[in-house]
């Protein structure tokens, strides 16, 4: 039997307990942008409940929960945002080192560390110094780790 040879990431799900609070962070603090298709309330806030996309999953599921895709640069991996059924508090240590990991310029990677404390940012570990660039650890407002790094090239 042969082995599969996998092309890339299609996409990246991280569960949140609140939406509308994942995508301010995500989207306003670490700068993604909406990606996919959305509809939209009269009153202008974002309705996350099932697209037609994923009709056919819930069709057969019975469930879908509501999502947000987005997307990093010019990146072609999404990073979809699941909204847990049930809300839940986390801590890295239940957690272990589950986490998702991002790239940024050293000048965004700069830009992030001075606006942090006003954009509210929880902490974990770092800057670390590593292999010529540097890494962190926070978590986002669900408490979900995450990870960035200065690597990207601009």
């Amino acid at each position: 039997m042969g082995n599969i040879n996998l092309k890339r990431v299609y996409h990246i799900g991280i569960p949140v307990n609140d939406l509308e609070r994942a995508e301010r962070f995500y989207v306003d603090v670490l700068g993604m942008r909406v990606h996919g298709p959305m509809a939209f309330k009269e009153n202008g806030k974002r309705d996350y409940r099932v697209s037609d996309d994923n009709k056919p999953w819930r069709d057969e599921l019975g469930y879908w929960p509501e999502t947000l895709r987005l997307c990093c640069g010019n990146d072609d991996v999404e990073v979809v945002l699941v909204k847990r059924p049930k809300p839940i508090n986390r801590d890295w240590k239940e957690d272990s080192f589950n986490h998702t990991a991002f790239s940024a310029t050293k000048e965004d990677f700069d830009l992030f560390l001075e606006k942090a404390k006003e954009w509210g940012v929880n902490f974990h570990l770092g800057p670390i110094g590593r292999k010529g660039s540097r890494t962190l650890y926070f978590f986002d407002p669900d408490g979900n780790y995450i990870q960035m790094d200065d690597r990207a090239k601009t």
